[in-house]
C-alpha cells in the first residue's frame, strides 16, 4: 500500500518502536506526547507545532517509550504525488500537454525539521479520518498538504538565496550546516551559546551568525528566545507553574522573563494563563 496510494496513519501506543524503515515521502507529527525520529539528518523529538518531513528513500526509525499514550499522525504520499504538482504547479500548462511524462524536480532541503500551520493541516485530516474512514474531501486535502508543502520549499529557496555567498552551491552548504544547527538549538531547548551553535554548524562564530541572520532574517539569538518563550507558554498552557515554566526553559530571571512575554504575546504570563 505504501508508494501506491496517499495515506494517513494514526495511531496511539505506550510502546512503539520501528527500525531503519524506509518509506515514500512523509510527514511527521505529534498530537500528544513525545516521539523520536531517528534520519540521517539527526535525532528529532516533535513537540506540538512541529513537524518532520523524510523524503522517498530516507532511511528512518521511531521511538516510542512512554509511561502515557502518545498519538502521532503521519502523512504517507504516493510516490511522485508532491513532485509532480510541483512540476505542474511551475511550468505552463502547454508543457504538460506537450510532455506528460516530463521529468519532476528534487524538493531539495524538505526532509527536516519544520514548524508552522502544515502540521494543523495534517492532524485535521487525521481527526476526520477517525470518524470516517475516507473522507469526502480526502483527495483534496493530500492536494492541499502538498501545496503546503512547496510554499515551504519556495519559503526555503528564499532563505538561500539571502545567504551572502556568490556561488549557489556555497549558500546551499552554508543553508545546510546552519539548519543542522538551528535543529540542535530545538532539540536542546536552553539557552545555547552562540559558540556551541556555531561548532555544531562546523562555522566559525561569525560565518554562523552572518549566514543565519541573513537566512531566517532573525539573530540566532532572537530566534532561541523565542523558542524559550514557546516552550515555557506550551508549558503554562498545560498546566505548569509559571516559575517552572519559566525556569524549565531556561530563564533564570522571573522579572526578565514576564518582560520579554509580554513584548512578544502582548500580555504577561499570568494573564496568558487566564484567559487559556
Amino acid at each position: 500500500m505504501f508508494h501506491i496510494n496517499s495515506l494517513v496513519l494514526h495511531a496511539t501506543a505506550r510502546i512503539h518502536h520501528v527500525e531503519n524503515f524506509t518509506g515514500p515521502l512523509s510527514i511527521k507529527t505529534v498530537m500528544q506526547g513525545e516521539a523520536f525520529w531517528r534520519t540521517s539528518a539527526g535525532v528529532f523529538g516533535l513537540g506540538p507545532d512541529e513537524f518532520l518531513i523524510c523524503n522517498a528513500g530516507d532511511v528512518y526509525s521511531i521511538a516510542i517509550d512512554s509511561p502515557t499514550p502518545v498519538t502521532t499522525c503521519c502523512v504517507f504520499f504516493a510516490t511522485g504525488f508532491v513532485e509532480r504538482i510541483a512540476l505542474d504547479a511551475t511550468t505552463p500548462v502547454d508543457a504538460a500537454l506537450d510532455d506528460p511524462e516530463r521529468d519532476a524536480p528534487a524538493l531539495e532541503f524538505l526532509s527536516r525539521l519544520h514548524s508552522g500551520p502544515l502540521t494543523w493541516r495534517v492532524q485535521s485530516l487525521a481527526e476526520r479520518c477517525r470518524a470516517e474512514s475516507q473522507p469526502s474531501s480526502f483527495e483534496e486535502d493530500f492536494l492541499e498538504i502538498a501545496h503546503d508543502m512547496l510554499h515551504l520549499y519556495g519559503e526555503i529557496q528564499e532563505r538561500i538565496a539571502r545567504i551572502p555567498a556568490a556561488r549557489l552551491s556555497t549558500r546551499k552548504e552554508l543553508f545546510r550546516r546552519i539548519e543542522r544547527a538551528r535543529e540542535y538549538m530545538r532539540y536542546a531547548g536552553r539557552n545555547v551559546s552562540l559558540t556551541e551553535s556555531a561548532r555544531v554548524a562546523g562555522l566559525s562564530p561569525y560565518h554562523f551568525h552572518r549566514a543565519f541572520s541573513a537566512a531566517h532574517q532573525t539573530t540566532p539569538h532572537a530566534y532561541l528566545t523565542r523558542l524559550r518563550l514557546e516552550i515555557a507558554k506550551e508549558r503554562i498552557a498545560n498546566g505548569a507553574l509559571i516559575a517552572d515554566a519559566a525556569d524549565g526553559a531556561g530563564f533564570s530571571n522571573p522579572p526578565s522573563f514576564t518582560r520579554l512575554f509580554r513584548l512578544h504575546y502582548g500580555m504577561s504570563p499570568t494573564q496568558f494563563r487566564k484567559i487559556g
